[in-house]
């Protein structure tokens, strides 16, 4: 009995030594390595290397109100796709089949321009270079993702707070972790609850300090602790306040220097009657002079002392108080809603806001970098001859907004105020525009 003889893929890749059966075939393997893409969209120049990804492109793009295409469609979820081998790719997401295999470590995966891609960590070949500073990558994705970096390209932005990312996981991340308070990674060795970075949190328990600095050798757990260290080196201060324009090396000083312009205060002693401050180290320095504790963290509640605030956190699950007060609270509360914009934002827009339209001797007669913005911003409206917003049912950042609006009446010329109110502007978004 005869076998039949297996074809001899006799064309090999001199980039990555893969094999084909045909000239053809490496002809369009080779543009993995080379980025070309003859095959370009008629409707938006948009390049692919392969003509399948073209009719795809097509079909998904600039098919709209154009006679419906033959579709495959995938028996696990539904989805649709104008090209077979599409499917084919996609069904390996259910299936879990990975057919590549690197020929020097065990990893394998479901398409062979991942293996490509994996294969230059063995090689250390970076082909994609930046052209502003010269750093390169193994694929053109992490590249275009550095040039966004130096463009300041942030094209996903939070509909809760304003924040841009540049990365759709990275804002997929912050809503569930940061809006949604969601602590998902738990530390088994100190027993904290973390909102993210856990792999770069456990270095801190083993004392690995993989970055270090080329100038004085300082080390670092942290590319991103580096990244601010040696700007101690260079100088450089990315981070400036719009209001008085100061620069700083790092966005954790910024954010605590900004609260002299706010006057915000945000670390409360719940034991002493409007005592607060701007830092956690000053509300700890406090609690020890003062309350003779060094637990810094009291529950509001039944005023029992906590050292780290995932201690007060876990408290709160067991204090009988606390729902108490809570479901008061939601009674109270249940149609109270506070503005789209975070208090903290709409305080700093606001100093900015007055920074602009006022003279620095009127800011120092309010008490401007010496009180909270709210306080300045009543006392301004009175000097006007106007009421300003009063209301005890409102919550802070409700009272807040409407006192904004009363300054914005009273400070935006007429026809603007007309334009705005015509194409339907919130008042967040008017702030935001006049402080831009």
């Amino acid at each position: 009995m005869t076998h039949a003889k297996e074809k001899v893929r006799k064309h090999e890749c001199a980039v990555c030594q893969k094999k084909f059966l045909t000239k053809h075939d490496l002809k369009k393997h080779l543009r993995v390595h080379t980025d070309e893409r003859p095959y370009v969209c008629k409707e938006c120049n948009q390049g692919f290397r392969q003509a399948g990804s073209l009719k795809n492109h097509v079909a998904a793009k600039h098919s709209l109100g154009l006679p419906t295409l033959q579709t495959y469609v995938c028996n696990y979820c539904n989805k649709e796709f104008p090209v077979k081998e599409r499917l084919r790719l996609h069904i390996r997401i259910h299936t879990g089949v990975k057919p590549y295999q690197c020929r020097i470590c065990p990893k394998t995966f479901a398409r062979g321009g991942q293996l490509v891609q994996h294969m230059r960590t063995h090689t250390g070949v970076k082909p994609y270079t930046c052209d502003i500073c010269s750093s390169a990558f193994t694929c053109s994705a992490n590249l275009k993702l550095h040039i966004k970096g130096h463009l300041e390209i942030r094209d996903y932005v939070c509909d809760i707070c304003g924040k841009k990312f540049y990365r759709r996981d990275a804002l997929k991340k912050h809503l569930t972790c940061y809006h949604g308070n969601l602590k998902a990674f738990h530390c088994k060795i100190c027993n904290k609850q973390l909102k993210g970075h856990l792999p770069q949190h456990m270095r801190v328990h083993k004392k690995d300090k993989p970055h270090g600095c080329a100038h004085c050798g300082a080390r670092f757990a942290q590319r991103s602790q580096l990244t601010v260290h040696q700007r101690i080196h260079s100088g450089e201060k990315p981070y400036r306040c719009q209001v008085c324009w100061k620069a700083f090396a790092h966005s954790t000083a910024l954010k605590l220097h900004i609260r002299r312009h706010t006057g915000e205060k945000p670390f409360v002693c719940v034991l002493c009657e409007n005592v607060s401050f701007s830092q956690l180290p000053h509300l700890k320095k406090h609690m020890l002079c003062i309350h003779k504790s060094s637990k810094p963290y009291v529950c509001s509640h039944c005023r029992s002392f906590h050292q780290t605030k995932n201690d007060l956190d876990g408290h709160y699950a067991k204090c009988q108080d606390y729902y108490n007060n809570l479901h008061q609270k939601n009674e109270i509360d249940i149609n109270t809603i506070d503005p789209p914009m975070s208090l903290e934002k709409m305080r700093f827009l606001l100093a900015v806001l007055l920074k602009k339209i006022s003279s620095q001797e009127r800011l120092e007669e309010l008490g401007f970098n010496k009180r909270l913005i709210d306080d300045i911003l009543v006392d301004s409206i009175k000097s006007s001859g106007r009421e300003p917003c009063k209301d005890t049912s409102l919550s802070v950042a409700e009272k807040l907004k409407k006192n904004v609006e009363i300054l914005l009446e009273w400070t935006v010329p007429k026809q603007y105020m007309e334009k705005f109110k015509n194409e339907q502007r919130s008042t967040e978004e008017l702030l935001e525009e006049l402080t831009s």
